[in-house]
């Protein structure tokens, strides 16, 4: 159905045009607001600085289990070396003549050792493991450095794209309620309720008897009726407002 304008003039089509131009702008840039790839980039490396701080803790906490174990190791080696010192004292002080009792002092003395040189490998072991673990958690905390001043970069790219964003959304907003202000409100009705409904295309212009939204050749019985500044009116098709270019 077409509507009569409360306008003397052609600039309500013209008003309406633009305020379309101005929200389909403004659905744009949200749009683009919400997907800025920097968004994205930084939720990446958030997750991988959290990956990376949970490595470096359980290294830590390796780093510390190995040391323990190397304390313990230790300790117990210098237990060893004192019994060895003190069983040695027996073999050689002269005061055991009893053949059986100094080979069983021997004896013991070999086992002794044996058992302090399987701990001093191990402490060996434990000592590259340490140098190892200590390498590993060197790179980790470089890429973690790497990635916390990677992040700090996108997040100011971030902040001045949705500050340009925002400036050229407040300027269309501006411009939007300019345009509402010269509307009739009846047609401002129409032309919301249409918005979601045609995906914020809701104002057609017509181009040589073809609606541009739609492509259809509307009848030129229709198009030839479309003289008066003063009517809005529709695609006989997608029922869009339609305007003279």
């Amino acid at each position: 159905m077409e509507r009569l304008l409360n306008m003397s003039n052609r600039s309500g089509p013209t008003i309406l045009l633009d305020l379309q131009k101005a929200d389909l702008r403004v659905d744009e840039l949200t749009s683009i607001r919400e997907n800025l790839i920097e968004r994205e980039e930084i939720k990446k490396l958030n997750k991988r600085i959290k990956e990376l701080r949970k490595e470096i803790e359980n290294l830590y906490q390796k780093k510390h289990s190995t040391e323990l174990d190397q304390k313990r190791i230790n300790d117990e080696i210098s237990i060893l070396t004192v019994k060895i010192k003190r069983e040695e004292e027996k073999l050689y002080s002269g005061r055991i003549t009893n053949p059986k009792e100094l080979e069983g002092i021997n004896k013991e003395v070999i086992f002794l050792k044996l058992k302090m040189d399987k701990k001093e490998t191990k402490i060996l072991e434990l000592m590259e493991e340490i140098d190892e673990n200590l390498k590993v958690i060197q790179l980790k905390e470089k890429e973690l450095d790497g990635n916390l001043s990677e992040i700090t970069t996108k997040e100011l790219n971030l902040t001045q794209r949705e500050k340009e964003i925002d400036e050229e959304m407040f300027k269309l907003t501006d411009r939007r309620n300019n345009s509402i202000s010269h509307l009739d409100p009846e047609i401002l009705k129409e032309y919301e309720s249409l918005r979601e409904e045609k995906g914020g295309r809701v104002v057609a212009v017509l181009e040589d008897g073809i609606c541009n939204c739609c492509n259809m050749q509307l009848p030129s019985i229709k198009v030839d009726s479309m003289r008066d500044p003063n009517i809005f009116y529709h695609c006989n098709f997608c029922e869009r407002i339609l305007i003279l270019p």
